[in-house]
């Protein structure tokens, strides 16, 4: 089997399906939780697979894992088992795969969950921001933090607006990505968080995702001119082997600091290659990119992280085979390269 065909049954038949969810990750002696914002971007993932080969079983697993994020959620909201918190980001994701959803099946109910989970979305929405979840504290990691993923939330309210019928979500979505591009540096990097030097680049693609999907359904010639600068940041950054690293810090200067905290991702990696794509530019970084994953491939499934040294030490869960990254990746390889109408999957 080519690879896309030994990544697709894995996404079927392999132990990152519990049954009715998706698992953050596996390994030879353990499996991880449930992980329903996971769950979510399968339903998405199901959704494509099936447009691209009208294969039963892909909607099929979107119904599956649709019938228990509507049986888990909170009065529409996500909760994350690792914390018991709720939160806007991974609802979001719960809202465009089940719009993804409705746009095969055309069932009412589906439209009913996304509103009731837009609904909990806007209970977080102050004047100036919309918060990350239920709890927010002021000290603990960007996902628990109002960060530059949140930009990825206008996908969500974009679909809203077509789906539900209602401008006020296209106007939210303006509002959020007005706020987050201001999190730019000029040499086309996201800051993790306003007043940070800090850039990770898994929210970075998450951000560069949002304004490219608005560009797309929009029209407006200023998001798609931040997504190509945030492209052409990932150009510059790429390793010699095709990774990225995880983290990096901005000096005052603008420039990157030399020695950025040396642990390489997968998931920001297959996540550059999709961006490229649906831009039609840097094939030679692509190229790069997918020998390395195909590196980090291990039965099928990418591990997460690995350490730019060899004496550098992980834990076995994170070597583990993760969920996302593998997803990422599934899609990069089914996508044409420089077909932007390709947009509307992202995910």
């Amino acid at each position: 089997m080519v690879i896309v065909d030994k990544l697709t049954d894995w996404f079927l038949n392999s132990r990152i399906f519990n049954g009715e969810s998706y698992l953050s990750y596996y390994s030879q002696f353990r499996n991880g939780p449930a992980y329903p914002e996971i769950s979510s971007y399968a339903i998405s993932l199901a959704c494509i697979l099936y447009n691209e080969r009208r294969d039963k079983r892909f909607i099929e697993r979107a119904h599956k894992c649709t019938e228990y994020m509507i049986n888990i959620n909170r009065n529409g909201a996500v909760p994350c088992f690792a914390d018991n918190n709720l939160y806007t980001f991974d609802t979001g994701i719960f809202i465009s795969g089940i719009f993804d959803l409705y746009a095969i099946d055309k069932n009412q109910k589906y439209i009913d969950e996304a509103k009731k989970s837009l609904k909990w979305i806007y209970k977080k929405w102050d004047s100036e921001k919309i918060l990350a979840g239920e709890v927010n504290p002021p000290k603990e990691y960007w996902y628990k933090k109002p960060s530059v993923h949140l930009t990825k939330l206008a996908i969500s309210l974009i679909k809203a607006s077509k789906y539900i019928g209602d401008k006020k979500y296209e106007k939210n979505a303006l509002k959020l990505l007005d706020r987050y591009k201001k999190l730019q540096n000029e040499n086309g990097s996201f800051r993790i968080i306003e007043g940070s030097n800090e850039i990770m680049t898994h929210p970075h693609c998450y951000a560069t995702e949002g304004f490219l999907y608005a560009y797309h359904t929009l029209r407006n010639q200023e998001y798609l001119e931040i997504a190509k600068k945030a492209s052409e940041w990932l150009c510059k950054i790429q390793n010699s082997d095709g990774s990225f690293y995880r983290q990096y810090f901005i000096e005052e200067n603008d420039k990157l600091q030399k020695n950025p905290i040396k642990l390489k991702t997968s998931d920001a990696t297959a996540q550059a290659t999709r961006i490229w794509k649906l831009l039609g530019v840097n094939r030679n970084g692509i190229d790069k990119d997918y020998k390395y994953l195909d590196s980090e491939l291990k039965s099928n499934g990418l591990r997460l992280l690995k350490s730019d040294s060899l004496s550098g030490k992980l834990s076995s869960w994170q070597r583990a085979i993760f969920s996302w990254p593998t997803f990422f990746y599934i899609h990069s390889l089914i996508l044409p390269f420089g077909n932007q109408d390709r947009c509307e999957e992202l995910f």
